[in-house]
């Protein structure tokens, strides 16, 4: 199957036991607001969402074997080279927003990382109305490079099925090191070794119908006993499945 290849900047922030969901959430929205405000931010950046979770899919996830996960949050960026998003690290109102960010966990209790994005569903113009975001740990008995080809080719299998056409955006985001060392200046933990797959549909019952079908069900269930991804502990990021909203904060397309 054919795909393409881009690159972004994912954090991964699960909320601290001293706050709730919405709590976490809200305070969530307000940093993003507040990195969109930022004239750095707006210059450097093409696309910047906040991901939370909701609990539409939270059945479904269940039905192949993933538990609900605790509450997380995920802010991606998108931008044209990774000389833009080094630009936006370096910025010192950026990094006051970092540190400010530390009174409910979101530097210190993050994994961030520049990805590669292989992207092997995307329909031109379609708007997605159901977002699904799976975090997958690496096992401990694959390489980087073993986890990330054998994750491609579970996800080629699923898209290949009749349900194919159910998707408007399916990809992989795999980890570099690209931004590491200015992270982890930061203040930023080593990241956790995973990979992050996000699926797109136009509505609720298209993606429902990718999880109700049976070929699809049994290539995840599969795939969780297989390639071991799934663990269910107190890592920061632990693997796990949600459908989410997404709320857009910038978008210079």
């Amino acid at each position: 199957m054919s795909s393409t290849k881009t690159s972004c900047f994912i954090s991964i922030h699960r909320a601290p036991s001293h706050l709730s969901r919405t709590e976490f959430e809200a305070k969530a929205g307000a940093l993003g607001d507040a990195i969109a405000a930022l004239p750095i931010a707006q210059k450097n950046l093409l696309k910047l969402d906040i991901i939370s979770q909701n609990t539409l899919m939270d059945k479904h996830m269940k039905g192949v074997g993933l538990p609900v996960p605790s509450p997380t949050v995920v802010m991606l960026a998108e931008y044209e080279s990774l000389d833009h998003l080094a630009q936006m690290l370096k910025d010192p109102a950026l990094q006051k927003l970092l540190t400010e960010s530390d009174d409910f966990g979101f530097r210190t209790g993050a994994t961030a990382f520049a990805a590669d994005v292989i992207t092997k569903v995307e329909v031109p113009g379609a708007t997605a109305g159901t977002n699904v975001i799976c975090i997958y740990h690496q096992p401990p008995n694959m390489s980087a490079g073993e986890f990330a080809q054998n994750m491609g080719n579970l996800m080629d299998k699923i898209s290949a099925q009749s349900i194919g056409e159910c998707f408007t955006h399916y990809s992989l985001c795999v980890q570099n090191e690209a931004v590491d060392k200015h992270l982890q200046a930061l203040g930023y933990p080593a990241p956790e070794p995973l990979l992050v797959v996000r699926a797109d549909s136009e509505n609720l019952d298209r993606m429902i119908e990718i999880f109700e079908h049976s070929e699809v069900a049994q290539l995840l269930t599969d795939g969780i006993r297989d390639l071991g991804f799934h663990r269910d502990n107190d890592n920061r990021t632990h693997s796990c499945c949600f459908s989410a909203d997404v709320a857009t904060k910038i978008n210079n397309y």
